[in-house]
């Protein structure tokens, strides 16, 4: 097998030409590199002297450099030096000590071919670690002028424009600051790497961007608007030298942990150089949109806060020469978000709105003259669907609110903000309210509501009180600052009240001074049970009010402390009242409750057939109700007496063994417990009375008596003349002076102490003479016997089971006497 041969390949002649050409470039380039650099090391004082001349020809100041360096392999086949300690002066830099430029590092790279050709370009210029001062101090100096190009300087030679393509910041920080104008703007330059071009007067500009603003202060005194904000992207800058304005068109940004787009004019040479920005954001937090707002105007807006973002544009408009605040215009959209305000939470809110800084053309751009409005609001507060029309909140620096409010809805969505002082089971409201008055608690403006809240068909309970409305209709209309109830009507299982009045300064509920609320109403019933308004006087809870009050959502807690803290006075008037067994006709009374005390004066009623004047004072606290009564009574039916105030609490002389006239006055003090009922054993006081066409009926302990004695007479029935005394009650023992008793069947005399508890000690002295026998004599114009004959001593007392007992006395131990 024959084996080939191959011959080895060769190349083209004409690729051996270009490859040895393209050798020879190189090494050219090499060898023309190194002479570069030979040159910069072996010139280097002749080159910094050129530059630093060459500099200072088209501008004002010192311009300086410490030294300076080639840097050959950052550059390759271009050409780069190194400029170390850049800066540039003014003349008073000795004073101030703050440069108008100021670089650590400076690299400039030559294109080779035009070193070559005697026409050095630049291909690109990093400024690194440095600083960057434009000021105005507080005496009108500035350092403004180094800017502007030398008045003296060479026509031909300014001609001579230098052209840079690229360019890159690292580490640099701006800074503006006029303190006759109290601006300053501040802005480290992290990244600043991109590219110019230019075309006739008009320069481009696009960079890849990193900054971090420090603050862009246009008025110190209101704060600065971005403070501490990172800016990234890629920006586009548009330079026009003939107008002396740079634009930044509209572009997207990453400013802070939101992305928006930005636009902003600045006129340098405009006949009032100002700027304009304009800021989109379609998705941010507000609490970010806020930091992008001056600290003045976030300050008032931090009162509020949003769950969820909300879309935002801002547009700043301002001016340089003169000092000035920015003409600041917000609008923003949202749509189910939450609200947080001093009131509560509005949730699954939908809302436009925006703020502006001058509502009053001509008024300046101030607090005073600056504006919040929100426009249709929809939203939940507390479980209640409310619509807000116009809200507008003006003069930031005494911020007036106003907006309109309407809602329908099921009366017991009430429940989420009341249910610590109404609970409503049943029923349907209607609220449109108009608010009109200052936003803080204590507020010279005032705060003024229009409108009303009728509420229909509703049932509900009076939380604090345990008190049960089982109909209502309730039509509340808020007048300024006062509440005034028309035409209302509530009814329990046996009551029914019809009710109108004012409520003076009740949005004190929310601001100011709750104990200035006053309450004034005019209450009339047909019917009236008392028992189903036993919770009014029960005792308080062991907690403070205000311990209470703390659990409760504001809504609940202000109105809570509403309700102890203000004064009520109520004029009632009631055909029909009832309380247990008691039950009078024709009742006037006025009832005054305030934190402390509830009064009851005066008081009239038909009671018993007769009449009955009364005042009562009541000191609820968290024992008991201390409580006071003075009464007078005139044409009693002491049956009806005895009856309708439960026979006193005892179970010995009853209504169905009493009869007569009654007529007293009764000056007692005393106690109710946890349930509304009196503490007998607390009872002190003094009653006078006067029993006229007395009878007692049955009375157990003379029939008792007749067991033994006064067998031939009639004990069932007894008639006996008027009788009258003064009882002193002490802790709830009455004290019975002598009283003589002269009846039909039988005389007595008797003293000593009837307890409502145990202790009754009654001694009763009888003369078995027949009274019916005295009267006949009397009636044949005898004389009554002198002598008393013989008399019975008799004592009652309560047995083991509570009971009141009459016994034999022979030897008169009681009820001065001692027992063995």
């Amino acid at each position: 097998m024959e084996t080939a041969t191959k011959s080895p390949r060769k190349f083209p002649k004409w690729a051996k030409i270009a490859a040895l050409s393209l050798s020879g470039l190189v090494l050219l380039l090499v060898i023309v590199w190194l002479l570069a650099g030979w040159y910069i090391n072996t010139h280097k004082q002749q080159l910094l002297q050129k530059i630093t001349s060459s500099v200072s020809e088209h501008i004002e100041g010192k311009f300086t450099i410490k030294d300076m360096q080639p840097a050959f392999f950052k550059s390759f086949p271009d050409v780069a030096l190194e400029l170390q300690e850049v800066a540039l002066s003014d003349s008073m830099y000795k004073t101030h000590r703050r440069p108008l430029m100021q670089f650590k590092s400076v690299y400039v790279k030559f294109n080779l071919f035009s070193m070559l050709g005697g026409n050095p370009q630049i291909n690109k210029v990093t400024l690194a670690d440095g600083e960057m001062n434009l000021f105005t101090d507080s005496g009108g100096y500035t350092n403004s002028y180094l800017l502007k190009k030398k008045e003296n300087s060479s026509p031909e030679k300014s001609k001579k424009e230098i052209h840079i393509g690229n360019f890159q910041l690292d580490n640099i920080l701006f800074t503006f600051d006029q303190k006759v104008k109290n601006k300053k703007i501040q802005v480290l330059i992290k990244e600043f790497t991109g590219a110019a071009s230019e075309k006739g007067n008009v320069m481009h500009i696009v960079a890849a961007t990193w900054l971090h603003v420090g603050q862009l202060g246009f008025n110190l005194a209101k704060g600065g608007y971005m403070v501490d904000k990172d800016f990234k992207g890629k920006l586009r800058l548009v330079y026009d030298r003939a107008k002396g304005q740079l634009q930044l068109p509209f572009q997207q940004l990453q400013v802070g942990s939101a992305i928006m787009k930005l636009a902003a004019t600045f006129d340098f040479k405009a006949p009032k150089p100002g700027f304009r920005i304009e800021v989109d954001a379609p998705k941010i937090s507000y609490k970010e949109s806020l930091s992008i707002l001056n600290k003045n105007i976030s300050d008032k807006l931090k009162k509020f806060n949003l769950a969820r973002d909300i879309s935002l544009q801002v547009s700043l408009k301002g001016a340089f020469t003169s000092p000035d605040t920015p003409l600041v215009h917000a609008r923003w959209q949202t749509t189910g978000n939450d609200i947080q305000t001093n009131f509560g939470v509005l949730k699954n809110a939908s809302f436009a709105g925006n703020f502006s800084n001058q509502v009053v053309p001509g008024r300046g751009k101030g607090d005073d003259n600056s504006a919040v409005t929100v426009d249709h609001l929809t939203a939940n507060y507390l479980d209640i669907p409310i619509i807000a029309d116009s809200i507008q909140l003006m003069n930031l620096k005494h911020p007036l609110l106003d907006f309109q409010l309407r809602s329908g809805f099921p009366v017991s969505r009430l429940n989420t903000a009341l249910s610590q002082t109404f609970n409503f089971t049943k029923g349907s409201a209607d609220l449109k309210v108009h608010y009109h008055g200052g936003v803080a608690t204590h507020d010279s403006l005032g705060h003024s509501i229009m409108g009303g809240l009728k509420i229909k068909d509703a049932a509900f309970t009076y939380v604090p009180h345990n008190v049960h409305f089982s109909e209502g209709f309730i039509d509340l209309n808020f007048n300024g600052a006062d509440l005034v109830i028309k035409n209302s009507t509530l009814s329990t299982g046996k009551s029914d009240i019809e009710l109108h009045g004012i409520a003076r300064q009740f949005l004190n509920v929310y601001f100011d001074d709750p104990q200035k609320a006053t309450f004034e109403w005019f209450l009339h019933s047909d019917t009236l049970n008392l028992q189903e308004f036993k919770g009014l006087t029960q005792v308080k809870a062991n907690k403070s009010a205000a311990q209470q009050r703390r659990k409760y959502h504001r809504v609940n807690e202000r109105l809570a402390l509403l309700m102890d803290k203000s004064s009520m006075k109520i004029n009632a008037s009631v055909n029909r009242l009832y309380y247990s067994s008691f039950a009078a006709r024709n009742v006037k009374g006025v009832l005054e409750m305030n934190e402390d005390n509830i009064r009851l004066s005066p008081l009239t009623m038909q009671f018993a057939d007769g009449s009955l004047e009364a005042s009562v004072m009541m000191n609820p606290d968290s024992t008991a109700v201390p409580f006071s009564l003075n009464a007078n009574l005139s044409g009693i039916n002491t049956s009806k007496l005895f009856y309708g105030l439960d026979n006193l609490g005892q179970r010995t002389l009853t209504s169905k063994n009493i009869a007569g006239d009654f007529s007293g006055k009764i000056n007692i003090k005393g106690k109710l417990n946890s349930q509304s009922d009196i503490v007998k054993e607390s009872l002190t006081g003094v009653v006078s009375f006067k029993l006229k066409n007395g009878e007692l009926i049955n009375f157990g302990p003379f029939e008792t008596i007749q067991k033994f004695v006064f067998r031939r007479r009639n004990l069932s029935h007894i008639y006996f003349e008027p009788v009258s005394n003064v009882l002193t009650i002490d802790n709830g023992k009455v004290h019975i002076p002598e009283m003589n008793i002269h009846s039909t069947a039988i005389n007595l005399s008797l003293n000593g102490i009837y307890a409502f508890g145990p202790g009754t000690d009654i001694g009763i002295v009888v003369p078995l003479r027949n009274p019916q026998k005295v009267a006949d004599r009397k009636a044949r114009g005898l004389k009554p016997k002198k002598n008393k004959g013989i008399v019975l001593y008799l004592r009652a007392r309560d047995d083991k089971d509570g009971e009141v007992k009459i016994v034999w006395d022979p030897l008169h131990k009681g009820p001065n006497g001692e027992d063995e």
